[in-house]
């Protein structure tokens, strides 16, 4: 005769397997729907952290610019006072942010990273800033897209009309100045890294007064350039009026030439 206390045993064996494996599921799913898991979504965690991440970059910039007296934010060429617009790039503009210890290494990546070639820089050479020596951050941190980069975040080249007039404590509130990059020229590309998980872009934008929007949308309505006497909606990743013109650009700056910026997107 069948043992029935053996059946139950192997029945409740099987219902805690069940539960377990329901448990992941569960787990995993609240998992994704509060970190965001790659997907930078409204309310989530990681979201949130880059709100931080951003606001703290922006604060730093600000005490930066009224420490200086113009109110005006760092600036590399000017840093070195070489005035040598060659040092204007993405790299050394964040590099020189760690050596003078604004922000640390590892809230210039953005929680929703998805990018495999882009991570935090962990052994910072914090000796490279030595003034008298006239060396102000390392040269060894990137910010390459196509190779290796060392932060997530993208801001306004910093060339032109639009270091002189935006990249300043007065920018004013429909301004953009830094924030999560998108795809190359402002067009839909769910294959580009700056896509999440969910095949969709979003992200947060910092504006001239230092507060933060979460956008799902390359433009904003409020933010406009102007192009042949027509105000025409004005897209975050794409620049319309040229190297010297004042509609907003946010995007790596690779390079920068007697031409202007060379920019990049991934």
């Amino acid at each position: 005769m069948p043992n029935p206390r053996g059946q139950s045993l192997i029945g409740l064996l099987v219902v805690l397997a069940i539960m377990l494996v329901m448990g992941v599921i569960v787990a995993n799913s609240v998992n994704k729907a509060t970190t965001g898991a790659g997907s930078t979504t409204s309310g989530s965690v990681t979201t949130f952290k880059d709100n931080r991440f951003l606001l703290s970059l922006y604060q730093s910039l600000a005490v930066g610019s009224q420490l200086e007296g113009e109110g005006r934010f760092l600036v590399p060429s000017k840093l070195t006072r070489r005035n040598d617009p060659r040092d204007d790039t993405t790299a050394n503009f964040f590099s020189a942010m760690i050596a003078q210890q604004s922000i640390p290494p590892a809230q210039l990546l953005s929680a929703n990273e998805l990018s495999p070639f882009v991570k935090a820089d962990e052994d910072y050479n914090y000796n490279s800033y030595s003034p008298g020596d006239d060396t102000y951050w390392d040269p060894d941190f990137a910010a390459d897209l196509a190779w290796e980069s060392n932060t997530s975040f993208a801001h306004v080249p910093l060339y032109g009309n639009r270091l002189r007039e935006t990249w300043r404590f007065t920018a004013g509130s429909r301004t953009p100045l830094l924030g999560n990059r998108g795809p190359k020229d402002g067009v839909a590309n769910p294959d580009s890294w700056t896509y999440g998980r969910n095949g969709k872009w979003a992200g947060q934008i910092v504006f001239g007064d230092g507060h933060i929007e979460f956008v799902q949308t390359f433009t904003v309505n409020g933010i406009f350039f102007e192009s042949g006497g027509q105000l025409l909606l004005d897209n975050f990743f794409r620049m319309e009026q040229g190297a010297d013109g004042l509609d907003v650009i946010l995007s790596f700056t690779r390079e920068m030439t007697e031409d202007g910026p060379v920019l990049q997107f991934d």
